[in-house]
């Protein structure tokens, strides 16, 4: 069996070009290379180099069999990357949320139902976050949408309803309830992970101008100290019990309003059975 870093040696010589610079790169003593190369025509049993006095070169076989080193290079690395990500998989249940607000709690669950286990999140708002847990980027998700297909398992867990935060002196501060295209065309405060709710946004109203922020204590202090209108929900609101002189509105369109739905493939139902146990 031929050792792997004699190929790696081969591939480096090659990139090189010259034992000098090779060995430089490689922090390999020139000699030691020199038996190194020697050594693997030995094992493959041909001539890999054309010797001249102060010179060594790569003739056909040498060629050849560089991109064959190359090609079982990245083979290996390959390998060590696969087994490294199927660890890892093993040993950590990716989650993939529609919204923010329920990732804490949810994380705080499966932490103290999967012990040991890493819990790896991320909130998004790509409508195809279904597939994304067939391709088992995701092992469990939360959904803002029932799943319409046999292949998944899924439970409705909390709900929410999105209003609009304005300035009392704002002209639409008296409204009882408000369309999304009410406000289309004003500039929003808004946060840069909202998941599903920016796109509802941006759909209802595509002449609005965003100004997102990256972090929500920012966020709330710059809705408070400005006439910007923003956005919250009654399960934000429900559990911040912050005070506000700030004019609450609901928001009237249906998609407004949602159910949030656990969800796994029907194939990780047993896996998951303690967390929809907890929901029941």
């Amino acid at each position: 069996m031929i050792e792997i870093h004699l190929f790696e040696q081969l591939a480096a010589f090659a990139s090189c070009g010259t034992l000098s610079a090779e060995a430089e790169q490689l922090h390999i003593s020139q000699p030691a290379l020199s038996r190194s190369m020697k050594r693997l025509e030995d094992e493959l049993g041909v001539k890999l180099f054309d010797r001249q006095k102060s010179r060594l070169t790569l003739n056909e076989n040498g060629e050849l069999t560089v991109r064959y080193a190359r090609n079982l290079l990245m083979q290996e690395r390959t390998m060590i990357e696969q087994i490294r990500e199927f660890d890892r998989k093993k040993r950590t249940i990716s989650v993939g949320s529609c919204t923010p607000v329920l990732i804490p709690d949810f994380v705080s669950l499966l932490s103290s139902l999967y012990e040991g286990m890493t819990i790896s999140t991320e909130v998004t708002g790509d409508p195809h976050l279904e597939e994304q847990i067939r391709e088992n980027k995701y092992q469990i998700a939360i959904l803002h949408e029932e799943p319409d297909t046999d292949d998944f398992y899924s439970l409705p867990i909390e709900s929410e309803h999105l209003y609009v935060s304005l300035p009392p002196v704002h002209p639409l501060a008296d409204a009882a309830g408000l369309y999304l295209k009410d406000l289309d065309g004003q500039t929003f405060l808004l946060y840069s992970q909202i998941g599903f709710w920016d796109g509802l946004c941006r759909r209802k109203m595509p002449s609005s101008r965003f100004l997102l922020q990256q972090e929500m204590d920012v966020l709330g202090e710059l809705v408070e100290n400005s006439a910007f209108p923003a956005f919250t929900t009654d399960y934000v609101m429900k559990r911040s019990r912050q005070e506000t002189d700030r004019v609450i509105i609901p928001i009237l369109d249906e998609e407004a309003n949602v159910t949030y739905y656990c969800t796994c493939l029907k194939s990780e139902k047993a896996r998951f059975m303690p967390v929809f146990r907890h929901f029941r």
